[in-house]
């Protein structure tokens, strides 16, 4: 169950709604919106409309044949449906294990990421109100040390000559520390999409990151 700490804002479900619609974002998904196609499709887009944004650009970016699109059908097709000795099951399961790692190394070239956390166990919900817009990510596989994330990130931020935060810092309280600076760019990124939301740090748990497609009944 992939489990991050981040540090960023929620990014309320209607938002992104609105925002998919309104900017005509044919290959985002909305309701799920970190599949490795539908990621690039939603950060390339914020860094075409916010020019305070640090320059990035994917690697792949015009050569639509190497964008990943772990939700298309032939690419399931391909794990569900070979052979050699390995059980479906078996291949569903290190598709999924594929299809995990290539979604979330789809947004290697950004310095803004986005994240959705998901229980499996709560039927009465198929994504969570709010999707996770961040600035730093660390994947936690075993353990990690908060604190040390936390003092990486300020020293980071203090080196930069354009930081990511600079009117508020959050920390794990949600205490914050004002300055008379100008907002950074992810205070302003945050402004955009969802004004009025605390940044800070959080851990997010995905127990559902891969939808893959429901295996078929046997005939």
């Amino acid at each position: 169950m992939p489990t991050y700490l981040c540090h960023g804002f929620r990014w309320q479900r209607r938002s992104i709604r609105v925002y998919v619609v309104v900017q005509n974002l044919d290959d985002a998904s909305p309701e799920w919106i970190i599949p490795g196609k539908s990621s690039q499709c939603i950060l390339e887009s914020f860094y075409n409309l916010f020019d305070f944004l640090p320059y990035c650009s994917p690697s792949n970016r015009g050569n639509p044949s190497s964008s990943i699109d772990s939700d298309d059908e032939s690419y399931i097709f391909q794990a569900t449906g070979a052979s050699g000795g390995r059980s479906r099951s078996q291949s569903v399961a290190a598709q999924s294990q594929r299809s995990r790692d290539e979604d979330f190394k789809a947004q290697d070239w950004s310095v803004v990421k986005v994240l959705e956390e998901y229980d499996p166990l709560n039927l009465e919900e198929v994504s969570r109100p709010y999707a996770y817009v961040a600035d730093y990510v660390v994947r936690v596989d075993l353990s990690v040390s908060i604190a040390e994330e936390m003092r990486r990130y300020e020293e980071q931020a203090r080196a930069d000559h354009n930081p990511p935060m600079t009117g508020h810092a959050s920390d794990e309280t949600g205490g914050r520390r004002k300055t008379n600076k100008r907002p950074g760019w992810f205070e302003k990124l945050r402004d955009q999409l969802q004004r009025g939301e605390e940044i800070r740090w959080y851990v997010v748990v995905n127990g559902d990151e891969v939808r893959d497609w429901p295996n078929e009944p046997e005939r």
